[in-house]
């Protein structure tokens, strides 16, 4: 049996990629345990949705932006009428941080607003469209993707970490909110993720990837199937007694 037989998830930005694809990593974890899965995103999630059932689980693609409410409650609505239910929310869409650094003085209101709209009201938006059905089951998982980011500072990409500082207030309130409801709040935060993309980058840059991991306690590089098991752990009943928390998987260490 799966950690999370019966239970029902959506995962958002859960396109596969040349990035880190972190959506599409946390949606075959949770299908590995037993979840059915609601994959979101602006991008095509079908291909992902095969290989999740020709690997025996159920999966369900769904064209959505998150940072509109109106195709977020059909993403909901859509996820329910094909599962029964929701019982996860993975709140991981999100614009990255490897965007070119730009200073305070040069950053655009129109980049800020969209960072916002994607990174910030997006969660919201997502996690108000589940409160109502995870009532009813008088439980409920929401984890929110944070970053390690907003604990150190990350210069000339301050619309990326604000956001991402935005997520860890979130993850708190409504922790709180939510509690009495049987509905546990809690926040993922890694460190730099090495991708297919940024490893292209280090090959032309070594001594960038040498400090990279070796700031880190855990010398190594840190990759998007690294975070899985955490995901899961998050999401699953392990984790019942948690609520309000950030737990920072990013191999001890972080370097901007």
């Amino acid at each position: 049996m799966g950690r999370l037989d019966n239970r029902v998830a959506i995962v958002t930005g859960a396109a596969p990629g040349m990035r880190a694809a972190l959506g599409a990593e946390f949606a075959r974890a949770l299908a590995a345990e037993g979840a059915a899965v609601a994959l979101a995103d602006v991008d095509d999630t079908k291909q992902l949705a095969a290989e999740i059932e020709a690997a025996g689980g159920r999966a369900l693609p769904l064209t959505t932006d998150v940072s509109d409410e109106t195709q977020v409650r059909a993403m909901v609505g859509d996820t329910i009428a094909a599962f029964g239910q929701v019982d996860i929310l993975v709140n991981n869409a999100a614009l990255g941080s490897n965007i070119p650094p730009v200073p305070v003085t040069e950053l655009s209101v129109a980049d800020w607003d969209r960072f916002m709209a994607v990174n910030l009201r997006g969660p919201f938006i997502c996690t108000k469209a589940v409160v109502a059905p995870m009532k009813e089951r008088g439980y409920g998982k929401i984890i929110n993707i944070g970053s390690t980011t907003n604990m150190v500072g990350l210069p000339n990409r301050l619309h990326y970490t604000t956001a991402k500082g935005g997520i860890l207030a979130m993850t708190r309130s409504l922790a709180q909110e939510l509690g009495p409801f049987g509905i546990r709040v809690n926040s993922l935060a890694y460190g730099a993720i090495t991708s297919r993309l940024n490893e292209a980058e280090f090959a032309a840059d070594p001594e960038r990837e040498a400090r990279i991991v070796g700031s880190r306690a855990l010398q190594s590089h840190l990759r998007a199937d690294d975070l899985a098991g955490t995901l899961v752990f998050l999401a699953c009943k392990d984790s019942d007694a948690m609520s309000g928390q950030t737990v920072v998987t990013d191999m001890g260490g972080f370097y901007y």
